[in-house]
């Protein structure tokens, strides 16, 4: 895009805030950086931001484009969102803040930016709006749900539909009509040997009412949850990935974008470079490929598609006079006006194309590019997210010339509340009791000192016969004698096996007692590895039963700092 400010040094492209972020350990901790204190004055501190910027976009200035464009992107979202719930208009000169996350049954800690979006914007007179990324694909049709008992937990993959191809949330029918509407069952009884009462129970109805409205699954989860966030009070607007693509203003800033492409995959992948060094990955894919360049066909930041043929594929543009001819190298090609910034025609020309089932949706960078430079005062980020976007940030800096609109993030740790009542009768229990207070370090470490210093723990007067006496008293006697001995390189060998001959000697009087500490070891062992599966942060929210969750989610949306 065009800049009219300052050309930005290369010191002032490595001033993004590099962040250390973890997930929050302890059960009910919750990480939001910057403080939540501080977040209105990150608002304040965007807007004026963007009121400096001088750039052009699509043929207009940046402010104006961007005012247009979030009007209509809030009036798609107030629309798309009464279609299923009601919801009241947001004040249109509101500050707009912005989440997303794709339509799954996420853990508490993606829930939970939910619950931050709308705290935030009550408190601020803000609009607030998720952006359900159904741009991204299905990739396993199940929910891990924990089961077994306390002592020996397991986890199984609970199928709500049948294995299908992955392609996007936008396309991803029922297959199976009754595994589909008997997932809620099957999941609440494999739950039920550690956990009864889930928000599954309630929740899963609803997903599948809204699921023969819509169609697709992503849509039905995210309306349903989206219905039980009203319930409980939340007053944030929802709009899917799809949509938002498809609006006029998308469309004009792709246009813009694919004609200066060059520009921006010489920006996008420099700085990936950049970002790879830093952060010392060597991964070609991660946190994203490179745009790749053959011949003349330059590579999109795009997913293309068709609703016959709905797999993600690449996209590549070429500049062919005053078109741009668009191709997946699938089979599907576009000639697109886009000459004179006319963005108009070229963004009408895609909406023709869509009427004829041809998808173009952005890719996940191009989808927080556009809805933290164009839409949004605030993006709310999970930790992945926040990662990712220190990339988006390089790039925004280098390609637009500006410093981007500051991001939070947004994540908190809940475990289920799974009872060592649960648990199988106290009698069974009796080897976790010790290793409860005995951790398998210690365990090891007296094992170590059974095998090497038995004559510490062998009790000669507890032996039975005279001649398991005899033996231990003389073994204990040839070991202190050889302690005492002071090793030369004569007898230092000798001494060594000495010690070894004694040790081996006594370990039969010692059997029981190793016996014990093995149990507790492998008890301690077995206890740590339940506690890790059943401590898991990952578990679905919609396995939590609602009085726990509900509780801590509006104590988020509630919180003052």
């Amino acid at each position: 895009m065009t800049r009219a400010g300052r050309d930005l040094s290369a010191a002032d492209f490595a001033t993004g805030r590099h962040r250390k972020l973890r997930a929050p350990r302890a059960d009910g901790g919750m990480l939001i950086d910057p403080a939540r204190a501080k977040l209105p004055g990150v608002v304040a501190r965007n807007i004026a931001g963007r009121n400096d910027w001088s750039f052009d976009a699509a043929g207009e200035s940046v402010a104006a484009f961007a005012a247009s464009a979030r009007a209509e992107f809030v009036a798609e979202a107030l629309a798309y969102t009464r279609a299923y719930r009601d919801v009241a208009e947001p004040t249109t000169a509101s500050p707009l803040l912005l989440a997303g996350h794709q339509p799954e049954m996420f853990h508490p800690g993606v829930w939970a930016k939910n619950f931050a979006l709308s705290g935030l914007a009550a408190a601020t007179g803000a609009a607030a709006v998720n952006l359900v990324i159904d741009g991204d694909t299905l990739k396993a049709a199940s929910l891990r749900v924990p089961t077994g008992t306390v002592d020996e937990p397991r986890v199984e993959s609970v199928p709500f539909d049948a294995a299908h191809e992955e392609i996007p949330y936008e396309e991803r029918r029922v297959a199976d009509v009754g595994m589909f509407e008997s997932f809620g069952a099957r999941a609440v009884e494999t739950l039920r040997p550690l956990l009864t009462g889930p928000l599954l129970e309630s929740f899963w109805p609803e997903v599948v009412r809204q699921a023969r409205e819509t169609g697709t699954i992503g849509a039905a989860v995210a309306r349903a949850r989206h219905k039980l966030e009203g319930a409980w009070g939340l007053r944030t607007l929802e709009l899917p990935q799809s949509r938002m693509c498809d609006t006029a203003h998308f469309r004009r800033f792709a246009g813009h974008l694919l004609r200066n492409l060059p520009r921006f995959m010489a920006a996008h992948n420099d700085e990936l470079h950049g970002y790879r060094r830093r952060e010392n990955i060597r991964s070609a894919n991660h946190p994203v490929p490179e745009l790749a360049q053959e011949g003349d066909w330059l590579e999109a930041p795009l997913w293309l598609w068709t609703a016959d043929e709905p797999r993600r594929r690449h996209v590549f543009v070429r500049r062919i006079g005053g078109e741009i001819e668009l191709t997946d190298r699938r089979g599907t090609t576009l000639r697109l006006p886009l000459a004179d910034d006319r963005y108009d025609d070229f963004a009408a020309a895609l909406e023709d194309a869509s009427r004829r089932g041809i998808r173009l949706r952005s890719r996940a960078l191009l989808t927080t590019m556009y809805a933290r430079v164009v839409l949004g005062d605030l993006f709310l980020h999970g930790i992945g997210g926040g990662k990712y976007d220190e990339l988006t940030d390089a790039i925004v800096r280098r390609y637009f010339g500006v410093d981007p609109p500051e991001f939070a993030v947004v994540t908190a740790t809940r475990r289920l509340p799974i009872a060592v009542a649960a648990s199988p009768k106290e009698a069974d229990r009796k080897p976790h009791a010790e290793a409860a207070q005995v951790d398998e370090h210690a365990a090891r470490h007296h094992l170590w000192e059974l095998r090497h210093h038995p004559e510490r723990f062998v009790d000669v007067a507890a032996l039975r016969d005279e001649t398991s006496r005899a033996a231990a008293t003389a073994a204990v006697a040839e070991k202190v004698r050889w302690l005492a001995t002071e090793p030369t390189q004569e007898t230092a060998r000798i001494r060594c096996h000495a010690i070894r001959s004694a040790n081996e000697a006594l370990q039969p009087f010692l059997a029981a007692e190793r016996a014990r500490w093995t149990n507790i070891q492998s008890a301690s062992r077995d206890h740590a590895r339940a506690d890790e599966l059943l401590g898991s942060r990952e578990f679905s929210a919609f396995l939590f039963p609602e009085i726990d969750l509900r509780g801590f989610l509006l104590a988020i949306a509630a919180r003052e700092g």
